[in-house]
């Protein structure tokens, strides 16, 4: 096709497709064309681009630019610029182009039209099998195209180095005035954290923290938040589709009270009535949106490439929750779109899976005797009571212990035991309420159940667990420990040894009494 002059006047776009413009010129002769080299930088290894050279650069002389339609891809631009009819010229097509920047053409700006414009000649060139112009795959963090022939390309990204986290890159590149041109492409990461907040500090967090894990009792709410990040390429997408996927293991039960915001320089703004929450088995779930573009109207800008989203909800700790190191995991991902030259719904990825774990202890009691044992129907009663922020000690109950007090149990070792399951962190108080006959009350016993846990990490872990120096703390099994012993009562007076020595002594001083007193009377009638 015929060759045609035009002046360059814009620039190059690295995360989506950027507009570049044209402005009418002429020139009856030019300076050899030449070849140019392209680096992409911000690259992960293994991204792999293909370009494709829609105009040929023939000739150069100042700004004017002579551009030629690469023949490979005329029908191609024709039907992506909606020019019918056999006659055509490269200067329809060329001038179409160059209508399609209507704003100002700076450098990394993203352009809707050029965008589109790029999916449908991309659409087209992926429908009709045609091969790339060039084709390379980074090594690293930057990916050199050299010495190629000046020209007005579309690099599209056909293999993501890091699909779990970056979003592919497009975008379109004018070689025909720059030798060395850079481009940074935006591909974009998307992330998902996934925290717990603990109900204490004593794991040296600070209060209302969001961390990796957390201790509770059975029976309690624990909160979680997803935290969602957008890609730097979002605007180009036409749909976006963004779907967060949670897991709660057996020890937790959802609270249904899940809520949605999106936040903006730290403004929060809750959008949980556009989000689709669906409940799955085995305690999955899902709460996502089609398109979350579709927050932005005309009234307002909800959602930008720098925009966090925000998933928060409760869920109770049930008396299914495994006690001890194994604890009570939820597991999240974030599945986006990840590919601006498809429709968002059909063509995603999803993040690495994050994990925070839920842990919950309990208290083993071993009751022993020093003298004996006591009778099976008067056996000690204890009752557990816990320090509350007030500072009281209130007895202590939860959906799987019921009652603050419990009597010990004689097991078929002859062990006397009692325990309380599914306890938290925190300050307690262990007071024997029944005492069997022929034996003292027990000591109270104040203790505090303390215990290490990451707080920051991909697999947290139970590190340490005690509950004071006549405690053991068992951490696969979550146990603390304790012996707790009765002592007998005062020794009764029997014959022999110290207790007949007592008997005598107050025997000979009845016996002295009595001989004072009958010797006092016998003087008096004498007198």
């Amino acid at each position: 096709m015929k060759k045609v002059w035009k002046g360059f006047a814009a620039a190059v776009s690295a995360a989506a497709i950027a507009a570049t413009g044209f402005i009418g010129a002429t020139s009856a002769s030019a300076a050899p064309v030449g070849t140019g080299n392209i680096t992409l930088t911000g690259t992960v290894s293994g991204d792999q681009y293909m370009a494709y050279r829609l105009l040929n650069v023939t000739g150069v002389n100042g700004n004017s630019v002579a551009y030629e339609v690469n023949d490979k891809y005329e029908a191609v631009l024709k039907s992506a610029l909606g020019l019918t009819g056999d006659d055509v010229t490269d200067k329809q097509i060329v001038d179409g182009i160059k209508d399609l920047s209507t704003s100002d053409t700076q450098t990394n700006d993203d352009y809707h039209n050029v965008r589109a414009f790029a999916k449908k000649v991309m659409d087209q060139i992926t429908a009709g099998k045609i091969e790339a112009d060039l084709t390379q795959t980074a090594g690293g963090t930057s990916l050199a195209f050299t010495d190629i022939p000046r020209g007005y390309y579309l690099f599209n990204q056909t293999v993501n180095g890091d699909p779990d986290t970056n979003t592919d890159s497009s975008f379109i590149v004018d070689t025909a005035l720059d030798t060395d041109t850079s481009i940074a492409v935006k591909n974009g990461t998307v992330a998902l954290v996934k925290k717990v907040q603990d109900n204490d500090t004593s794991n040296g967090q600070t209060a209302n923290q969001w961390i990796d894990s957390a201790d509770y009792n059975i029976g309690d709410k624990v909160p979680f938040q997803l935290t969602g990040t957008l890609p730097k390429n979002l605007t180009s997408f036409d749909t976006f589709n963004y779907v967060f996927h949670d897991t709660l293991s057996t020890g937790l039960t959802f609270n249904n009270d899940l809520k949605v915001f999106v936040s903006n320089n730290g403004t929060e703004t809750e959008v949980t009535s556009s989000f689709t929450l669906t409940p799955g088995s085995n305690g999955a779930f899902t709460v996502g949106i089609d398109n979350i573009l579709s927050l932005n109207t005309e009234a307002q800008t909800l959602v930008t490439k720098d925009t966090i989203v925000y998933v928060r909800y409760t869920a109770k700790l049930n008396t299914n929750a495994v006690i001890g190191s194994t604890g009570n995991p939820n597991e999240a991902y974030l599945e986006f779109s990840n590919n601006s030259n498809h429709d968002g719904t059909g063509d995603t990825e999803n993040t690495p899976t994050d994990k925070v774990t839920v842990f919950t202890y309990k208290l083993d009691v071993e009751k022993t005797f020093d003298v004996g044992n006591p009778a099976e129907n008067d056996l000690p009663k204890f009752t557990l009571s816990k320090k509350n922020a007030a500072g009281n000690y209130i007895p202590y109950t939860n959906d799987k212990e019921t009652s603050a007090e419990k009597t010990v149990v004689k097991g078929a070792d002859g062990k006397y035991t009692i325990g309380w399951e599914g306890i938290d962190a925190g300050e307690y108080k262990l007071v024997e309420t029944h005492v069997p006959a022929g034996y003292n009350k027990a000591d109270d016993v104040v203790f505090t159940v303390t215990a290490d846990h990451d707080i920051n990490s991909d697999d947290p872990k139970l590190n340490n667990l005690g509950g004071g120096d006549a405690f053991t703390g068992t951490v696969s099994t979550g146990s603390v420990a304790t012996k707790i012993e009765n002592k007998s009562g005062n020794e009764l007076p029997s014959t022999g040894g110290m207790g007949t020595t007592v008997l005598y002594a107050a025997g000979a001083a009845i016996v002295l009494i009595a001989g004072i007193g009958l010797a006092v009377t016998l003087r008096r009638r004498q007198a």
